[in-house]
């Protein structure tokens, strides 16, 4: 009962604060975020010729002081709210580049755009789930079993469901190179840079029968790329690719320009780039991707081998938020905060030499989780791969790459985006859009870190209340528009037009 009183005290004095009301509209505003950062300091706008002072933010203005900000992490495991925004930030970044808007000319819906994934080579035998038709199938059925050389069987007739834990894993873990996956994920950005650039540079330039100078004074090449984890713990790439004029968006690629030489372009340099390696024994050895390169063209609505607009900007802006949970690792680094992993020669007060925030065999993950993440720890500290960062990155299996990127004019930035959205804010308001600068303008900014998080179990309570409202209102929303016939009409208009269009 004591507790229940504390509790109750504490909420109370946090209610009566004169800061309070403040404090809980700015909540609201960031969505409740589960870990918010605050700032102290202020920014000072001046005129440079002048030295006039034009405008001043601080946050001795801001309720307890201090400028509270929404954490912005993309991982949906980590923020909520910040993942939604993060996601639609995403949704809206691939659509506009794939139909125009928001500073890109509708016209790209008339140039050749696919749709593609890149999938990562076998390390070794895991479940998987074998759908043929619809129906489900036994994952490894063998007529008599099949044994590795372990001593293993490996034959497998389950039919295991969507969420079957066992999906990705290995029968036998002796038989699945640990080792190699996460050399592969650590290397995979690389490979897709080379991917990138054989396309542009080789074998676009040979499918249309050009020089490679010649090719680019007639073509631009632009993509979006969004990384996922398969269950077995290796990461393959999405891709939204589009062919341009010379000058980009805004010019017509030539007709030669087509979406089945583009097609035949990808394939070609999937099939064929190579990143060498020297393996933990020294011996050099390549990387490649997969054989299970899929393409497809995009159009304004969904058919047979061809996939819409809205399908392709909602698969990578929900492959965005995620990162290797889904093979039951963690969504945070593992090594020491204070010696970053390397122990301090096993003299770190904090870890005791390990390196480790947690000692592996205690990590909260599957075995096969942990057995990668092991892997990386283990490979980390050899000198053939220091400039991987295997330790840092030994929570995502090794993959230290972008989860989500856009060539430069594929389409509009994250923080056009974002100022668009704050001139709106400040429209619904009352205050207008955000008046411009001066050009001449000097803008001086002095912030320090104050801490993240919330100060007691009371204020994370009222964060909590404001996400499962955010989340309601959403939901509502969402069946809102479903039931909308004005809003369906609308959408049934623009796929319309875009098939008009293409």
């Amino acid at each position: 009962m004591g507790s229940d009183d504390e509790f109750f005290r504490v909420q109370q004095a946090l209610m009566a604060h004169p800061d309070f009301r403040r404090w809980f509209e700015r909540l609201v505003k960031i969505g409740g975020c589960e870990n918010p950062v605050y700032l102290t300091g202020r920014t000072v706008t001046s005129d440079a010729a002048t030295g006039e002072v034009l405008h001043v933010f601080s946050s001795a203005g801001q309720p307890f002081n201090r400028l509270m900000l929404p954490c912005g992490n993309r991982r949906s495991s980590r923020c909520v709210f910040c993942s939604w925004w993060y996601q639609g930030d995403t949704f809206h970044l691939v659509l506009a580049g794939l139909v125009g808007g928001k500073g890109v000319p509708q016209s790209v819906r008339k140039h050749p755009r696919v749709f593609m994934t890149l999938t990562a080579p076998s390390f070794g035998p895991v479940h998987t789930r074998v759908e043929n038709d619809g129906k489900v199938l036994p994952c490894r059925a063998r007529r008599g079993g099949e044994l590795c050389p372990h001593g293993v069987d490996i034959s497998c007739l389950a039919r295991h469901g969507e969420d079957d834990p066992a999906l990705g894993t290995p029968p036998c873990a002796e038989c699945f190179d640990y080792a190699g996956a996460v050399l592969f994920n650590a290397h995979a950005g690389r490979l897709w840079h080379r991917f990138t650039d054989d396309v542009r540079r080789v074998t676009l330039p040979g499918v249309s029968g050009l020089s490679k100078r010649e090719f680019a004074a007639a073509v631009r090449v632009s993509f979006v790329k969004v990384a996922e984890y398969q269950r077995r713990g290796l990461v393959h790439f999405h891709a939204a690719v589009r062919l341009d004029g010379a000058s980009g968006p805004e010019s017509e690629p030539p007709p030669w320009a087509t979406e089945e030489m583009l097609i035949e372009a990808l394939g070609s340099s999937a099939a064929r780039v190579r990143v060498a390696y020297p393996d933990e024994f020294g011996e050099l050895r390549e990387l490649v991707f997969g054989d299970q390169f899929d393409a497809k063209p995009i159009r304004a609505s969904v058919g047979d081998r061809v996939l819409s607009d809205d399908q392709v900007a909602g698969y990578v802006a929900k492959y965005s938020t995620k990162a290797a949970e889904c093979v039951g690792t963690l969504d945070r680094p593992i090594v020491c905060r204070d010696c970053k992993g390397s122990g301090l020669m096993g003299v770190c007060p904090r870890c005791g030499g390990t390196g480790l925030r947690v000692p592996l065999e205690d990590l909260p993950v599957s075995e096969h989780a942990r057995a990668l993440i092991s892997a990386a720890w283990r490979l980390g500290v050899l000198p053939q791969y220091e400039g991987l960062r295997l330790r840092s990155w030994a929570h995502q299996c090794g993959y230290g790459g972008h989860f989500c990127i856009k060539s430069r004019v594929y389409s509009v930035t994250r923080g056009a985006l974002v100022d668009a959205r704050a001139d709106y804010a400040a429209k619904e308001a009352g205050g207008g859009q955000r008046a411009p600068l001066p050009v001449d303008a000097v803008i001086t900014r002095d912030w320090d870190y104050a801490g993240s998080g919330y100060r007691s179990l009371i204020e994370a309570q009222f964060a909590a209340q404001v996400r499962a409202l955010s989340e309601q209102n959403r939901q509502l929303s969402r069946e809102a528009l479903a039931d909308d016939p004005a809003y369906q009409d609308a959408k049934a208009r623009r796929r319309r037009r875009g098939r008009d269009a293409a």
